[in-house]
């Protein structure tokens, strides 16, 4: 058996019933893929396999054009569904090429966007042949018609049923004494929409045109309802020209196509979020428009993301409203704290799906839960974890406040995958901050440095080099021989550390004598080690750093020379740091004076924690003398209103800066002043909040 999940199509968890659907249709029913030529077999049912004895196995994956060589009517029913790109229903007269008898087929041939084609073919000789029986023996068309397997109703044309047989009985419900002599558009087997459409019908069989079969729902007496297929045509019974309606139950057909077309639109959703997520630099928009798009999919009022913070309560990190036409009522909220929802914390530190259908559904035990979830007017709850490395980082909450949320089981799989694929998202965005921070740090760190670094790759061509090796040996020789740039050789250097290096992976260490790019030669101090692995794990680059001892060794010689040039140079080398550290103690003085001289404030301090520096101007502003130092106080003390403060930590933590933030603070006279600050965020090497360093002006409020 060739399973509809072999649609050469990605499937998630949504598909484990598709198979049973799609086995359980009774007609043999294939499944067709359009590709840009041809129409290629790629799945049946167990009808088919039956049908053809189990050859249809060996055509899986064949043409159109081959399995139906001699039925160019098939061929070109299909391709017409395709090119209109709606359902056809046709009934096919065929002759046997082998005994030249006559065969009839009805073909149900339905379009699942945007390339599958679903047919659906029956072999109705018997029920066509009786058909043309019929007309001629009232006595056969009676038992024909009581003995038939298929549902058959007899109207007049005022839609009066006359007679409908044991097989209608069983497909509506209802015994023929129930309907007998009643239009049975009266009867509520349908919605009261397809009467005009039945009546149109009647119609056009009357003034002899052709009627194709319809398909519709009807109301079965037990209160369910199914998926009929209708054909009508006119018969003569007892010289009276009747309404004879053949009608058979496609419920499971139907609900198979349902399922198989919801199963596609689920994919084609998380393929599109899973797209945006990795394609889009841009991953907070991203998160924030697939999270509206979860909601409005599943109905919810409001879409959100709680992550825990370092408190071990949950943050809104995002919050989305998705119903249209209702003013957005958002969580006024910033902050949930496990005493207000320790139930939910609960299922949280499980990696716990949370679901709430109505308020009544939570425990007992989860009193408190349920108390503060009435005061957020929140009538139903679901929420996926965000789950990293196996740990719990938030959730992806969805709630619905004016009704109760009917929500399908069978779309939580969808959801937790979608979940999975942000979660994802959101720990690659904080993998680059925090790598893009250390990039910069080990940026600055080299750049600082004074010696000259650089590597090479095992052909000895220079891919990379810092600042200082630029300007010693030349700003472009990246992608050139080492050899050439450093000792102006036409081959590689004897003893070359490099070489050594690539061969036992040790670290190997020399004096060099290399030419700079002006010519002159200078002593350095090298030093080689491997730096890369290509992916056989062999030895692929290796950093050489080198020492400026050119000096050294001129010191070295006039040691050895003579002692008191090395008084004379320790005195003058004694006389350069003396004169070094008054100039470093000047400019000390003048950043300082230039920093007073402001006339804004200048600070900087721990983040949420103590004032590390400040010039005079954070004096004025604050009413004290200039010689007070406020080094030590905390941040704490500074803002009048917690809500204020907490914004703006939180502003600096989401954007890395504050802009024109007001605040209101107390001056050492107790005097409420507002003042503005522009400030920016210092992280440490583990990108976790460091200082903070900003400026703060005193606004004057005009009366």
């Amino acid at each position: 058996m060739k399973h509809i999940t072999n649609l050469g199509r990605k499937h998630f968890l949504l598909d484990e019933n598709i198979d049973q659907f799609f086995n359980s249709i009774p007609i043999p029913s294939y499944v067709w893929q359009k590709t840009k030529n041809e129409l290629i077999l790629i799945a049946y049912n167990k009808a088919a396999l039956k049908l053809t004895n189990g050859k249809i196995k060996d055509l899986i994956h064949e043409k159109a054009s081959v399995i139906h060589i001699d039925r160019p009517d098939i061929i070109e029913a299909i391709n017409k569904c395709f090119r209109e790109k709606k359902s056809i229903s046709e009934k096919l007269e065929y002759h046997m090429k082998t005994t030249g008898e006559k065969v009839y087929n009805s073909l149900e041939i339905h379009h699942l966007p945007p390339d599958l084609i679903f047919v659906y073919i029956q072999d109705i000789t018997q029920w066509k042949l009786a058909e043309e029986k019929l007309k001629n023996s009232e006595e056969m068309y009676k038992l024909l018609f009581e003995k038939s397997p298929i549902p058959i109703a007899i109207t007049d044309f005022n839609g009066v049923i006359i007679d409908f047989n044991k097989a209608s009985e069983q497909q509506f419900g209802y015994l023929k004494k129930d309907f007998y002599g009643k239009r049975h558009l009266d009867l509520g087997l349908y919605s009261q929409d397809l009467i005009p459409m039945f009546k149109e019908r009647l119609s056009q069989l009357v003034q002899g045109e052709s009627i194709k079969p319809i398909e519709f729902e009807i109301n079965k007496k037990d209160g369910t309802k199914s998926w009929i297929y209708n054909q009508i045509s006119l018969v003569n019974i007892g010289g009276e020209n009747l309404i004879q309606n053949f009608i058979m139950d496609i419920t499971e057909r139907k609900n198979f196509e349902k399922k198989f077309q919801h199963k596609l639109e689920n994919e084609k959703f998380v393929s599109t979020i899973s797209s945006r997520l990795i394609r889009n630099l841009d991953i907070d928009r991203a998160v924030s428009n697939s999270l509206l798009e979860m909601g409005i999919f599943i109905g919810a009022a409001r879409a959100y993301i709680l992550l825990f913070n370092e408190e071990d309560s949950l943050e809104f990190y995002i919050q989305e409203w998705c119903v249209e036409g209702i003013d957005p009522q958002l969580i006024n909220l910033t902050t949930i704290r496990k005493n207000r929802f320790p139930w939910i914390f609960d299922l949280g530190k499980q990696n716990e799906m949370i679901l709430v259908r109505n308020l009544s559904e939570i425990p007992k035990e989860a009193t408190k839960t349920r108390e503060e979830l009435e005061k957020l007017n929140i009538k139903s709850l679901l929420a996926f974890p965000i789950t990293i490395n196996k740990e719990s980082y938030g959730y992806i909450g969805f709630d619905n406040i004016n009704n109760i949320s009917e929500w399908e089981e069978s779309d939580f799989d969808i959801f937790k995958t979608t979940s999975e694929i942000i979660g994802n998202a959101l720990e690659r965005k904080w993998a680059e901050e925090t790598l893009k921070g250390s990039h910069q740090l080990l940026a600055g760190v080299i750049n600082s440095l004074t010696e000259a670094i650089y590597l090479v790759d095992n052909n000895f061509n220079v891919v990379w080099a810092n600042n200082v090796a630029k300007q010693l040996f030349g700003s472009r020789i990246t992608g050139l021989k080492c050899f050439r740039i450093f000792a102006h050789r036409g081959k590689s250097c004897n003893e070359c550390l490099a070489v050594e290096t690539f061969k036992d992976g040790k670290i190997h260490e020399k004096e060099k004598i290399f030419t700079d790019i002006n010519g002159k030669k200078k002593n350095y101090w090298c030093t080689a080690s491997v730096a890369g692995f290509n992916i056989e794990g062999e030895r692929e680059l290796a950093i050489l750093i080198l020492r400026d001892i050119t000096e050294n060794k001129k010191m070295e010689e006039s040691l050895i020379a003579s002692e008191n040039n090395l008084k004379l140079l320790n005195k003058s080398l004694m006389g350069k740091i003396e004169e070094r550290t008054k100039e470093l103690k000047g400019a000390e003085e003048t950043y300082r004076k230039i920093l007073n001289d402001l006339d804004v404030g200048f600070y900087k301090g721990e983040f949420k924690g103590k004032l590390l520096m400040h010039n005079d101007y954070i004096n004025t502003i604050l009413g004290f003398d200039k010689s007070t130092s406020l080094i030590g106080i905390q941040s704490s003390q500074v803002f009048n209103d917690l809500n204020v403060q907490k914004r703006y930590y939180d502003g600096l933590l989401e954007k890395g800066y504050i802009s024109n933030f007001e605040a209101q603070i107390t001056n050492s006279k107790g005097e409420i002043i507002t003042v503005q600050f522009n400030s920016h965020l210092i992280r440490d090497h583990e990108g976790n909040p460091k200082e903070v360093e900003g400026t703060v002006v005193k606004i004057i409020k005009e009366t």
